[in-house]
């Protein structure tokens, strides 16, 4: 299942990253045993902030909201190092955290119960398939795929 990350340029307006960050409840599936439980991840007032590169400088922060579902949506200035890692490739999230409460299971599971994101970073490898990228410009009626929906 792939949830889109994605740029939008608006006529009189700022490019604007929208995008899922990370899907509470869902295992990763890179090759980590892991899952945030539903509900467990926080993050700072003032926004996510987002990478270009882990442990990068932040280019910007992003407005988080969580879905009923347990995806956690962003939204935010999208700079032009921003745009260009995307149309390079990076166009999956991966998140920085600081794990509060944990626990691993019966069957080597490491559960996350509460934690603290302060950034997601764009890449082309992540831990979690619950994110893709996609960079659109749209100019007066015309819309330009840059990337491709994965």
């Amino acid at each position: 299942m792939n949830f889109e990350v994605e740029i939008r340029e608006e006529a009189g307006r700022e490019p604007t990253l929208y995008g899922v960050m990370l899907t509470e409840g869902r295992a990763a599936s890179g090759g980590r045993r892991e899952v945030f439980a539903p509900g467990a991840v926080e993050w700072p007032s003032e926004g996510v902030g987002i990478l270009t590169e882990h442990r990068g400088d932040i280019e910007t922060r992003a407005h988080v909201v969580r879905d009923r579902n347990g995806r956690l949506t962003l939204t935010g200035p999208a700079t032009e190092n921003i745009t260009r890692a995307v149309a390079e490739g990076k166009r999956f999230m991966s998140v920085e955290f600081q794990a509060l409460k944990e626990r691993t299971t019966k069957g080597g599971v490491r559960e996350i119960l509460r934690a603290f994101v302060d950034a997601a970073t764009l890449t082309d490898r992540p831990e979690y398939d619950t994110t893709a990228a996609e960079v659109r410009a749209q100019r007066g009626d015309v819309e330009r795929k840059a990337a491709l929906w994965l």
